[in-house]
């Protein structure tokens, strides 16, 4: 029987979700060999890089945090956190650290060795590489200036030596700038000896918490145990969860351009030829992935992250009658025609949470609260799982003072999932009674609504980015006028808003530099710390070595793996079905700041083989679908290992961008829920052989 060498625990999706303290503790129950959780994203906009701010409150990720340290001190484990802060620069780091002192200090945590790994890189050192034409784009991305990354926060995202050269160091804690979110339980694995194909895959898995789970979710822990026959096993330590071989080969969809291929600094995994099995009624396990180093020095390429302020804001959420709405613009936002994509949809609905309270904090930790228990609500026939809502603002929230004098906080939304909106009354009750009783504190300190907008209560939302005021409130007040004169505003509507500055990526682009990368980048910091009191000890680069191996006889080509090859069937279809009633899964979301990719996972082999059979998912039918020139279809991928179909696109615009409907890309599958997939009798032609 296979033993097991080595175990480790994701805390949950992101630093700040929040996780039952019962699952931390059952997980970490015999020990663990390190417990790490990944704190942050790019993927809610430049806004955070920019202003080095945390997405979520002090109060959920000091709470995450202490439940961590607790766990640490009972079993004597390494506790790893990377993209500190949410965006990982030095105010971002500075910030978490601030958090951990607070803890140590509550909790006692003395004599400890602590080490921070700084991310953010000189404008200076930057340009240099731009004026050398060394920055290599990744896709569709922001167009580079000098004076646009003199203005910029920039950081690099780290692999997994600087984290294993703190470990090494003897570091307990390591908070982490910008890392890459596999990178960060990879790391300590392979400085155990583990395989780097099966560490970086089981760091692939474990990124989202329990996610990877039936049913998932970002707001629980994982657990996964390496065992010495080279394979790795997943237990998710709360009894209502289960992993199975569908769930954790599934997982590796979400969020990536390509379902077999990931890169990474140090190089590229690839799973397609890894198996995955079941090892008991709740626990699943793989083997056999594989990891391919690149052909220059270690690390091959460090991907770098760029924001800048393009100005300041202005906001109005105008709600107007039924009768006045095709008065307005086409091309203007309005929740009820076209919130969530340009195209219209008659059952989009516009989803807005607004709490009230004297104390502003409160106001906004509220709206926040609630609006967050809306997204991620599961409900029968949950199919796009990425998230609810879709989210037009970066960040979501919008603070003002009402003309009462007390303070609001206001969260614009809207939804096209139709089994959403099917649910939506049973959902909303739901979110309102786990308010009321999980939340009681909360509730004391402010109050709230949500406040719906479809096509019989249209909403127009409004925005201005100026970087002059005076400028700025001249225009948008021009903005309010062309549209109130074309459709007087309701009394609920809400004009002439001052919400947070608007940032943008400046810079999403890879540098291949060993020059700048291995001495200046990733600088590691030793501190003593007992309690709030750390005091520095030592400062070094990381230490750089060669892992993988160089050549694994595949494609590491996301251009021409597993993609599905246009193969007409034969016959006249025998009917029909709508794809929405094959797949138990039909998701959109973000990768990168220029890409989206769909997920569409089969409730049959069947269904998947008739879908693969109907000849509708290879690129040019894709392209064609979607309305999009057939370059921008980066790939139309099979994946047999669960029964699914990937198709990664061009993003139409940066993320985040001023004309932004879905920060997330959490709401773009309509067209594919919508489709109706013809379907024929003959043996499938084998398309993943084409």
């Amino acid at each position: 029987m296979a033993k097991v060498i080595y175990r480790v625990v994701a805390a949950c999706n992101v630093l700040g979700f929040g996780f039952p303290k019962e699952s931390l503790e059952a997980a970490v129950t015999g020990g663990v060999d390190a417990i790490v959780a990944d704190a942050g994203s790019k993927d809610a906009g430049p806004y955070y890089l920019g202003t080095g701010t945390e997405y979520f409150g002090h109060a959920a990720v000091r709470r995450d945090f202490e439940l961590i340290v607790r766990a640490a001190q009972r079993v004597g484990a390494p506790v790893i956190l990377g993209s500190c802060g949410m965006a990982g620069g030095n105010r971002n780091l500075a910030w978490m650290v601030d958090v951990a002192k607070q803890v140590f200090d509550q909790h006692n945590v003395r004599n400890v060795k602590v080490a921070t790994i700084a991310a953010e890189l000189a404008p200076g050192v930057v340009i240099n590489e731009f004026r050398k034409g060394a920055l290599l784009p990744l896709g569709r991305g922001p167009e580079v200036t000098e004076a646009a990354l003199r203005e910029s926060t920039i950081v690099g995202q780290m692999g997994i030596h600087p984290l294993i050269s703190a470990l090494n160091a003897g570091a307990k804690y390591v908070f982490a700038g910008r890392a890459c979110d596999s990178s960060l339980f990879a790391a300590d694995m392979i400085r155990h000896g583990i395989d780097p194909g099966l560490a970086y895959h089981v760091g692939q898995v474990l990124e989202c918490g329990a996610l990877a789970c039936d049913p998932g979710s970002p707001s629980d822990c994982l657990v996964a145990e390496i065992h010495d026959d080279g394979s790795a096993s997943f237990v998710a330590p709360n009894p209502g969860r289960r992993c199975t071989p569908h769930s954790i080969a599934a997982n590796a969809l979400y969020e990536a351009s390509h379902p077999q291929l990931r890169c990474y600094p140090e190089g590229v995994l690839s799973t397609e030829q890894s198996e995955f099995h079941a090892r008991s009624s709740r626990t699943a396990a793989i083997r056999g992935s594989q990891f391919v180093r690149t052909s220059r020095a270690c690390p091959g390429s460090i991907k770098l992250e760029g924001a800048r302020l393009l100005g300041r804001r202005k906001l109005s959420l105008i709600f107007i009658d039924k009768a006045d709405l095709p008065k307005i613009p086409d091309d203007v936002l309005v929740y009820g025609r076209n919130g969530v994509q340009m195209a219209p949809a008659q059952h989009e609905r516009g989803i807005i949470v607004e709490a009230v309270s004297t104390d502003p904090q409160a106001a906004t930790r509220f709206a926040s609260l609630v609006a967050r228990l809306l997204n991620q609500s599961s409900f029968p026939g949950r199919g796009a799982s990425s998230g609810n809502i879709a989210y037009p603002l970066s960040p979501h929230v919008v603070s003002f003072r009402r003309a009462d004098g007390l303070h609001a906080a206001m969260v614009p939304g809207g939804t096209r999932d139709r089994v959403f909106c099917e649910h939506y009354a049973s959902i909303k009750q739901a979110v309102i009674r786990l308010v009321e009783t999980e939340f009681p504190d909360a509730l004391a300190n402010a109050s709230y609504r949500i406040i719906e907008a479809d096509a019989d209560n249209p909403a127009i939302l409004l925005r201005t980015t100026d970087p002059d005021p005076q400028r700025l409130e001249a225009r948008h007040r021009q903005v309010i006028a062309r549209m109130t004169a074309l459709a007087p505003p309701k009394p609920e509507s809400r004009l002439n808003l001052d919400i947070p500055d608007e940032y943008v990526w400046s810079l999403y682009h890879l540098m291949r530099n060993d020059g700048v990368i291995r001495p200046q980048m990733f600088p590691i910091t030793w501190y003593q710390a007992n309690g709030a009191e750390w005091t520095q000890q030592g400062t070094a680069q990381p230490h750089y070595f060669a892992i993988g191996i160089t050549n694994n006889g595949g494609s590491l080509d996301e251009r021409t793996q597993s993609l599905i090859a246009d193969a007409p069937p034969l016959g006249s279809p025998q009917g029909t079905r709508c794809l929405a009633d094959m797949a138990a899964v039909i998701r959109s979301k973000d990768v990168g700041v220029g890409r989206l990719t769909f997920d569409i996972i089969f409730t049959s082999p069947e269904a998947y083989e008739a879908a693969l059979r109907s000849n509708l998912f290879h690129k040019d039918s894709m392209a064609e679908l979607l309305r999009l020139p057939v370059n921008d279809v980066v790939g139309t991928y099979f994946v047999d290992s669960c029964n699914a179909i990937k198709v990664t696109i061009v993003r139409p615009n940066i993320s985040a961008s001023s004309d932004e409907r879905d920060v997330f890309g959490t709401q773009q599958q309509m067209v594919l829920e919508q489709l109706t997939i013809p379907l024929y009798n003959e043996p499938l032609l084998s398309a993943s052989a084409l």
